[in-house]
């Protein structure tokens, strides 16, 4: 017969794994939400307010402001970049890369992109630039 010291024994475990469990758990999601908050704060940095008009004509094709909108584009690119590999690496969570992933791709599908893509040789895995859906650890060898 398990004596009642036994048991308070065992339900303190459990109570403090339960405990860890939580805690790292509202760890993670702070985490989260913190990395979300950085790349949103840098996203506004690069992309303004004023000029989100011509972003989204210049996206659909439009390019009568690309010249003036390159070095946006180049920022944008950079921090897709960035993204891209923090999601490779894990530092992004796999969660919030699938949130952004449809928008990331469809600018990267743009042809205001594809044009700064070649002209700076830019290279992103085909996965996100329209291409085929060759894994992005092909494209940066053994990084990931």
């Amino acid at each position: 017969m398990v004596s009642f010291g036994h048991l308070i024994a065992v339900l303190a475990v459990a109570v403090s794994a339960a405990s860890i469990a939580i805690a790292v758990y509202q760890y993670r999601r702070s985490v989260h939400r913190d990395i979300f908050r950085v790349y949103a704060d840098k996203y506004d940095a690069i992309l303004q307010p004023e000029i989100y008009p011509q972003w989204q004509k210049a996206l659909a094709g439009d390019n009568t402001h690309w010249e003036r909108l390159t070095p946006v584009m180049i920022a944008y690119l950079n921090l897709i970049w960035e993204e891209c590999y923090l999601a490779g690496d894990r530092v992004i969570p796999k969660r919030l890369w699938e949130l952004w992933r449809p928008e990331i791709q469809r600018v990267l599908c743009s042809d205001f992109a594809k044009q700064i893509m070649n002209t700076c040789d830019f290279h992103f895995p085909d996965e996100l630039t329209c291409g085929s859906a060759r894994l992005a650890t092909e494209l940066r060898g053994s990084q990931m």
